[in-house]
């Protein structure tokens, strides 16, 4: 289908979607998402079973995306049913879904699967769907308002309802969205005066915001409604901000303003300053609790960050870091997250992490369970669809520009299929990224065409190259077996944190010490792991780091690793806090005699690791 870019009155956006499909994954990335099909196969029936219930509908873009991104018959298959079961429940007056179910939040997620589809198949269904859901919204929710968790979340509401109105032009779909826009946490203002800079731990301990909500029980977060602990619930809580963060960019689509045009980026530099982590997310445990290692991490707030910054980019609002940032959470947190056949996956991950069990950490209101490896799904509130991760992102890696031509967001490898003008084009990514620093695109074409292609640079290549076929300065013109090939040099890098700790960073990987890790199965099923391996080495200051790089890279934690760092390190006095490794010593006395050469991985391989590592201080030699 052709790209879809924004409609008069809403902000003009340079960038648009390809349709569901027309991004194949190859080479390692084939390997992941093959490797997530078979699992999600599996496990067909427990994570979509053919009923309508409302933890199915929240995980369905999961389904639909790897299905159509794989080209998987039998995931499409299930995906289908769905489909038929959400357009036979739809009633006279435009609600669908589960006939026990009173909340809008489930049934949004499901449009965010039936957009999908509809751009994947073409079936015109569900736009009628959809268009009789909002015209529901608008006639009735001053009389059924938002409630909860839909509060939270309306600002995927609002975009779905925008990119309707992109198709059908129907104006009432923007005035829905004003409507929900006063019925929607006020995202835009919290970023602007972010208040949470102190971890829940301490400035709200959970026993005391458990209690603070029984009492707030008559008095729900619904409409424009906005009682205290309730609304410092959702907007403290991690998935919630992770979908929270594109809210601005939505409503700046039809009110511009200050704080929406720059919501994103008050929000996100906030976020990081109080609680970020070298793995590029914020800490939520499930809520905002510092930026300790050993806090933990909620793989469906990472998917959901994911989804934002890939709906931002749609929007219109393409910035350097946005890919930077996608990329960083994509190679990283998102594979640390699963076990290598991505059969189990951890709810809670920690970037210092040395012991995976069920043990009582310095979680804010995570379950001891979360941090253990499981095929369960299901954290405090709604399911997280954790199942988009990784189809949703190779499904953003190219974008439509309003110009006619192709817009790089990242260069793993993959194949894209367009129409430009009405030449049907493939563009094939080749080279290993991130595993390695060339990157080869070549074009096919039915016949010569001209469009532009846009090349992203990431903020940390060192005297990027790009060289264009027959070593012309600039390409429009395009003809089959043309190739242009990107170096992208990089060296690994030190980049600072918690306690003045260090990570060391190579392109978009950070890397990671990883011990020998001794793996349990427990009799349900799920798994846990240990080691007796030293973990407690500090990082020599100042010293030389080299980048080893493989010529096959394979997918995380799948054979060999396709890249390591060498760096020297010492070990030192770091003892264990209970189940956790204890704080990260702040500049120990290191003995440079006893330097070791160590040997870091992608942090995306591991479940084991040390990642950010105490920066030691040489004690000067004896007389």
């Amino acid at each position: 289908m052709k790209p879809i870019f924004n409609r008069a009155p809403l902000t003009p956006n340079a960038l648009s979607p390809l349709s569901l499909g027309a991004i194949r994954p190859e080479g390692w990335l084939l390997d992941q998402l093959t490797t997530q099909a078979e699992a999600a196969k599996a496990r067909l029936d427990a994570l979509w079973p053919r009923t309508t219930d409302v933890a199915t509908l929240c995980r369905l873009d999961g389904l639909v995306l790897l299905a159509w991104t794989v080209d998987d018959d039998a995931l499409k298959d299930r995906a289908r049913w769905h489909v038929e079961a959400l357009i036979a429940s739809q009633r006279e007056d435009g609600w669908f879904g589960p006939e026990d179910n009173a909340d809008t939040w489930p049934l949004v997620a499901a449009l965010r699967a039936l957009r999908h589809y509809f751009t994947a198949e073409n079936d015109r269904r569900a736009l009628v769907l959809m268009d009789r859901f909002f015209k529901y919204q608008y006639l009735n929710l001053a009389e059924r308002p938002l409630r909860e968790w839909s509060v939270a979340r309306g600002g995927d509401n609002m975009e779905l309802a925008l990119w309707l109105y992109n198709i059908t032009g129907q104006k009432h779909l923007v005035e829905l969205c004003k409507k929900l826009r006063e019925q929607t946490l006020d995202w835009p203002n919290h970023f602007h005066t972010y208040s949470n800079t102190i971890p829940m731990s301490k400035s709200l301990k959970w026993p005391r915001l458990r209690e603070a909500l029984e009492e707030e029980r008559n008095e729900a977060l619904e409409g424009d409604k906005r009682p205290y602990f309730h609304t410092q619930y959702h907007l403290s809580q991690g998935v919630n901000i992770a979908m929270g963060l594109k809210t601005p960019g939505v409503i700046n689509l039809f009110k511009s303003g200050f704080k929406e045009q720059g919501g994103f980026r008050f929000g996100w530099e906030r976020l990081m300053k109080y609680h970020g982590l070298a793995n590029g997310m914020f800490s939520c445990d499930a809520h905002v609790n510092g930026s300790n290692p050993t806090q933990g991490v909620d793989t469906g707030a990472v998917a959901e960050l994911m989804r934002s910054l890939e709906t931002l980019l749609g929007l219109g609002d393409f910035a350097q870091d946005y890919a930077d940032i996608l990329e960083k959470l994509a190679y990283n947190a998102l594979p640390a997250a699963f076990t290598a056949d991505m059969t189990l996956n951890q709810q809670c991950q920690q970037v210092n992490q040395v012991k995976v069990s069920e043990e009582a950490r310095r979680f804010y209101n995570m379950e001891d369970r979360a941090n253990l490896f499981t095929d369960e799904e299901a954290p405090l509130g709604y399911p997280s669809d954790i199942q988009q991760g990784w189809p949703g992102f190779v499904a953003s890696q190219w974008y439509m520009t309003s110009d006619g031509g192709l817009q790089a967001v990242s260069y793993a490898p993959c194949t894209v299929r367009a129409t430009m003008g009405n030449v049907p084009v493939r563009v094939k990514v080749s080279g290993g990224y991130p595993f390695a620093q060339s990157v080869t695109v070549e074009v096919s074409v039915k016949q010569p065409c001209e469009f532009p292609l846009y090349l992203r640079v990431p903020f940390w290549a060192r005297q990027p190259m790009i060289f264009l076929p027959d070593g012309e300065i600039m390409q429009v013109r395009w003809r089959t077996g043309d190739v242009v090939r990107l170096e992208l040099p990089t060296v690994p890098r030190v980049t600072r944190w918690y306690h003045q700790s260090g990570a060391v960073e190579l392109g978009p990987l950070l890397m990671a010490w990883q011990p020998n890790e001794d793996w349990e199965t427990l009799p349900d099923g799920s798994r846990q792991a240990s080691t007796v391996d030293d973990w407690n080495w500090a990082l020599m200051r100042e010293e030389p780091m080299k980048a080893v790089y493989d010529d096959a890279p394979t997918a995380f934690g799948r054979g060999e690793s396709p890249v390591s760092v060498l760096v020297k390190a010492v070990p030192i006095d770091w003892p264990m806090d209970g189940a956790n490794c204890a704080n990260v010593p702040m500049v120990p006395r290191i003995d440079a005699a006893r330097a070791q050469v160590i040997e870091l991985i992608p942090y995306g391989a591991t479940a084991l690791r040390i990642a950010q590592f105490p920066l030691g201080r040489a004690e000067p030699a004896r007389r």
